[in-house]
């Protein structure tokens, strides 16, 4: 599956039907004005204006300017960019509307980006030239709505959850456990839990397990190291143990993913 599943320029008016998209919606207007209607809330757009419409989120687009009117529009899958980067902070962004489902971002400069995906997508590209361009424009959003500090209890949570994330990204090969890592930092095994969870969305062994598959994900389908060997430089006790955790994760076999199928 691609990150990018489509991106094209236009400047054709739009009609106003209610829908949603299970790929979230990247919206740039160069040129005209629109209105985005999300939860019977009217957003008006002018031009230089980036939007993010978040996937599954209901919305009506509707073209209110006289004139020319010029827009990109990009379709971003986030359970394929989840699993190319580690990022759960930017996969909430992507896909919860529990909170407001339309990020606006206004007096942005990014026509360049968004040629730069068009073209990815139409002439081809690899992975992580897709992943490049994808984060180009959407850390430009993550910048507008990213959490600011509010207290020294919360920097404190915040540190440290950046402490136990860069600890399992740097030793998720070994025999980690949880209980070790609440002990090196003098708290107990279930405040690490709630802590993390809270800041990322899963919790510690979630997250270790999830950068064991994205990292063995990317040797089997890259590489031609075997099957055992990648099972062990990933942290996987075993082949079986690395196979049974990839089909959970990606729902696919080792041997389907290095297949391409």
């Amino acid at each position: 599956m691609a990150i990018i599943e489509h991106s094209e320029y236009y400047e054709n008016p739009i009609s106003a039907v209610n829908h949603a998209h299970t790929s979230c919606e990247l919206m740039y207007v160069i040129e005209g004005e629109l209105e985005i209607t999300v939860n019977d809330i009217i957003h008006r757009i002018m031009p230089n204006t980036l939007v993010l419409i978040k996937s599954r989120q209901h919305h009506k687009v509707k073209f209110v300017s006289d004139g020319n009117y010029r827009r990109y529009i990009a379709m971003i899958n986030p359970w394929e960019l989840r699993k190319q980067l580690v990022r759960p902070d930017l996969f909430a962004m992507l896909t919860d509307i529990s909170e407001e489902g339309t990020v606006i971002v206004r007096n942005a400069v990014l026509t360049a980006q968004f040629e730069r995906m068009t073209d990815i997508f139409e002439n081809g590209g690899n992975i992580y030239s897709e992943l490049s361009s994808a984060l180009e424009i959407i850390s430009v959003i993550y910048e507008q709505i990213k959490p600011q500090k509010k207290s020294d209890n919360e920097s404190t949570g915040k540190q440290l959850v950046k402490n136990v994330r860069e600890y399992i990204e740097k030793f998720y090969a070994d025999n980690i456990k949880i209980s070790d890592i609440a002990k090196e930092n003098f708290i107990s095994e279930g405040y690490l839990t709630h802590t993390f969870k809270a800041e990322t969305g899963m919790s510690p062994r979630e997250y270790l397990s999830h950068i064991r598959c994205t990292r063995a994900y990317e040797l089997i389908k890259h590489t031609g190291m075997k099957f055992s060997a990648i099972s062990a430089v990933t942290g996987f006790c075993c082949v079986n143990d690395m196979s049974r955790k990839i089909r959970e994760y990606y729902g696919l076999t080792p041997t389907e993913i290095r297949v391409g199928k």
